[in-house]
């Protein structure tokens, strides 16, 4: 049985990266820049949550990686 659920660690670098993204924003980085580390940030909560680590492209948060098959 695979537990699910964030640990200590897990939420420590998630408290850590929204005071950095916060501090981001005071500091006038672009709003597309901002977006992009607030996905990200939920991509790795999300996928943390579920004990899969990061996938192999940003741009795919499925669970289970699709392979691609040639025309």
């Amino acid at each position: 049985m695979t537990q699910k659920g964030l640990t200590l660690k897990d939420q420590n670098f998630i408290n850590s990266s929204c005071r950095s993204i916060a501090k981001c924003e005071s500091h006038g980085v672009m709003e597309k820049e901002l977006r992009r580390q607030i996905y990200i940030l939920g991509l790795y909560t999300f996928r943390q949550y579920h004990k899969v680590g990061l996938p192999s492209d940003i741009r795919n948060p499925r669970l289970q990686e699709r392979e691609l098959v040639p025309n």
